[in-house]
Parts: C-alpha cells; structure tokens; sequence
C-alpha cells in the first residue's frame, strides 16, 4: 500500500516541479536601424517573488552611452502580432559595449498559461528593444 500512496504524490510533486521550471523561449528581434542589439539570452527564467524574469545580453552598437532601453514583448502568429506589454529599464551602457541584464517576462507567462489553460493556441513570444534613451537627452525609437 504505501508504495500506492507515494506514486500520485510523486507524480504530482513533478508535476509541479516541471511547471515551476518551464521557461518563455522568446525569438529576439533586433531591427536593422536600432542602435541595440539583442546578443544573446539565457533560456531559462528566474522567479523573484512571484515575478518572472528574463536573462538576456545586449550591445550598445552607437557610439553614445545609453541611459535606458525599452523592451516589447509579444506575441506573433503570422502577420498579427499582440503587444503583451512594454518595459522600460534604467542601464547605463557605454558605446560598443555588452551588458547582461533582465526583464520581466510575467505578462507573457500569464498569457501562455491562460491559452494553455483554455486549450487554445498561441503564437511565439517576441522580445525586441522599440525605444534607446542616451545620456545627451537624444532618443531613437521604431520608425
């Protein structure tokens, strides 16, 4: 009998285990005009306090420092693509230089969890900067 009892708790501590797990696979997008690029990211999703966060490494490709970036995050399905939600993030990078930083992901996460839940499909999370503030005052943002 006790070998019965351990197999649905042992089934279901997984379970939780690998859902707490799961991370977002974002596709990064860097536009051709943008004075960042998305280097690289770190598939796997920290959580700090009920907040998702993502790891991802970018590149100052201007030559002046940044005093701030705004990321995008959505959600493509063929042509449409739904704007989940907009982070601003306070990072000074110098000119041609890479720094490791992260954003929130929550948003995202809930939005896939809410169409597994309802069994309906969605299309790939995309991460991409939309706006650079720099230090002089100066912004660039998606034409």
């Amino acid at each position: 009998m006790p070998n019965r009892r351990r197999t649905p708790l042992s089934a279901l501590l997984f379970c939780c285990v690998f859902a707490h797990a799961q991370t977002v696979a974002f596709e990064l997008q860097t536009r051709p005009s943008s004075p960042i690029a998305l280097v690289s990211y770190t598939p796997t999703t920290i959580r700090t306090e009920g907040d998702r966060r993502q790891f991802l490494t970018v590149q100052n490709q201007s030559g002046k420092a940044t005093a701030a970036l705004v990321f995008q995050q959505a959600i493509g399905s063929g042509s449409k693509t739904e704007i989940v939600t907009l982070e601003r993030v306070s990072i000074l990078i110098g000119p041609r230089e890479k720094k490791r930083l992260s954003v929130g992901v929550q948003n995202v996460w809930d939005r896939i969890q809410a169409a597994a839940k309802a069994s309906e499909p969605i299309g790939r999370p995309v991460l991409s900067v939309v706006a650079v503030e720099f230090i002089d005052g100066s912004s660039w943002n998606v034409p």
